[in-house]
């Protein structure tokens, strides 16, 4: 009885190669986000104390006369120090421990997430006229979202992107 050995890609033909190519890829991207998905899920909810610590610290300004902008930027770096402890703290924990929090690691944290800033920004200045601050800020959480999840996961916490236990898992 013969051994059934199978055909080197090449010739099985170039649409099975690609074909090969794209569940492979598809594999990777699916995998990577079943690792993802614990952290994004606890960096979510994470997010919605950071949420209330930012609106409640840009309402209480805009109230007592600080101008919208200046508001947003300091419910920004309020909710931002949180989040950079709470994160360290439960998201991105590395082997089961907190990640290192240090100086260094919060100025790389700070500056990826300016991009959020950058965008509630340019969200509160195009339409506040229109919707209101609050909306209009409230309207840039989905994106700030990703860019900061993204930014936490690819620059500031690399070493952590662990499951529920703690364990590292590579992007």
């Amino acid at each position: 009885q013969r051994k059934f050995t199978p055909r080197p890609l090449k010739a099985r033909g170039l649409r099975f190669a690609r074909r090969y190519e794209m569940n492979a890829a598809l594999s990777a991207a699916t995998s990577r986000m079943r690792r993802h998905s614990g952290a994004m899920l606890r960096f979510g909810l994470v997010g919605i104390g950071n949420l209330v610590t930012e609106f409640a610290v840009f309402n209480i300004l805009m109230q007592a006369g600080i101008a919208i902008l200046a508001a947003n930027a300091a419910g920004f770096l309020c909710a931002n120090i949180q989040s950079y402890f709470i994160n360290a703290q439960v998201t991105f924990r590395e082997n089961g421990a907190p990640a290192r929090r240090s100086i260094r690691n919060y100025g790389r944290f700070f500056l990826a997430h300016c991009l959020s800033l950058a965008i509630s920004t340019a969200f509160i200045a195009a339409f506040a006229d229109n919707i209101g601050p609050n909306l209009a800020k409230l309207s840039a959480v989905g994106f700030g979202f990703v860019a900061n999840y993204s930014m936490s996961a690819l620059f500031v916490f690399r070493g952590g992107r662990g499951d529920k236990t703690g364990s590292q898992t590579p992007l």
